[in-house]
């Protein structure tokens, strides 16, 4: 807790609550951090053990008195703002989607409220693609909405890598599009059940280790004739042969694997921008096929934001560095724009507006 928290009102209870982790923080009338909770208490643990909605939804109350009680009991009737897979079919309760286009400004409009107890919990809706290839963010729309909230300038693609790694396009406060990939998922899959893990002697080190850049080098070399399969296997027969170390093996898949992921994801918005071009001024007045114009935000854990900053600006990429606290940032702009929240008078430099305000 900040050493001044008790003499400042509490304002939001912001809660983050993923498929493996539960993040909760005590907001003041700035928005400021007043204490915070991290816990294992995902929404896949608490579902696992329910048999029906009833039940489920019992478990997360149950869950979420337990967590928060001391905030409850010291704040009766704050505010509660709710994010992430606890708005999920297999949550605390169906939040629904927002179809893209979608401005992140309309979030607050589309809160599901959930009853807990003496409590009334707000739940962010998520995002949705709809076409020919669908998507779905649940959770990330949050964080979308805080690291526009702390913006110097206007990022046109945030990287928000994990295990379901998202990239999201946007124009201003609008989310235009996006695409997961399951980077994250497949390290560890690989790591754990295949015939890979029984090489590897330990997980992939703090930072980018040698082993990491040879795998980005070599995804990117040979990763259009050979494919990625093919690449992940050649981590096997440089170990018998003396060509790599055991303890090298997760930072070169993690390499091949991140490689993979952001040269694609690089080359398909350097793409859209050229199609844009084309279709704007003309054939033959696009841009050049390179990397994406304008800044990328990036925003995850700082050991992988960090391999993913590396893999990116190898890319060409100009990349802009947000904080770990954006979903809470994002949490207090939606609870402002939906009333939930007011922000308290201070002396201090005006906070960033809130999404609908940057439009009026």
């Amino acid at each position: 807790m900040a050493d001044d928290a008790p003499g400042r009102d509490a304002a939001l209870l912001a809660l983050d609550w993923g498929s493996t982790t539960f993040r909760a923080w005590l907001l003041d009338g700035t928005g400021a951090v007043l204490d915070a909770v991290r816990t294992t208490d995902g929404a896949l643990k608490i579902s696992e053990r329910s048999d029906s909605a009833l039940v489920r939804a019992a478990a997360f109350e149950e869950t979420f008195a337990r967590l928060c009680r001391p905030w409850l009991d010291e704040h009766p009737g704050i505010p509660v703002l709710c994010a992430g897979m606890a708005g999920s079919n297999h949550g605390w309760a169906e939040a629904g989607y927002l179809d893209v286009p979608a401005d992140l400004g309309s979030l607050a409009a589309h809160l599901t409220v959930v009853p807990a107890g003496d409590s009334v919990v707000h739940i962010v809706p998520g995002l949705r693609a709809t076409g020919a290839d669908p998507d779905v963010i649940r959770g990330e729309e949050v964080q979308l909405a805080g690291a526009l909230a702390t913006a110097a300038d206007r990022p046109e693609t945030v990287v928000l890598p994990g295990t379901h790694s998202k990239w999201v396009r946007l124009d201003g406060t609008r989310v235009t599009g996006f695409t997961t990939a399951m980077t994250g998922e497949l390290y560890g899959l690989l790591m754990r059940d295949s015939i890979l893990a029984r090489l590897a002697t330990g997980a992939a080190g703090p930072g980018t280790s040698a082993a990491f850049v040879r795998g980005l080098e070599t995804e990117e070399a040979r990763g259009d004739e050979r494919g990625l399969p093919a690449l992940l296997f050649t981590a096997r027969p440089l170990v018998l042969a003396g060509r790599l170390d055991a303890a090298e093996v997760a930072d070169y898949v993690s390499g091949l694997l991140i490689g993979a992921e952001v040269r694609h994801a690089l080359r398909a918005a350097a793409a859209s921008v050229t199609a844009a071009g084309v279709t704007s001024a003309g054939v033959g007045t696009a841009p050049d096929v390179g990397t994406p114009a304008g800044v990328v935000a990036l925003c995850g854990p700082p050991e992988t934001a960090h391999r993913y900053r590396v893999a990116l600006e190898r890319g060409g990429a100009s990349v802009r560095m947000v904080g770990e606290d954006v979903a809470a940032r994002g949490l207090w702009r939606v609870a402002l724009d939906a009333g939930l929240a007011t922000r308290a008078p201070t002396s201090a430099p005006t906070p960033p507006p809130t999404a609908k305000e940057q439009l009026t």
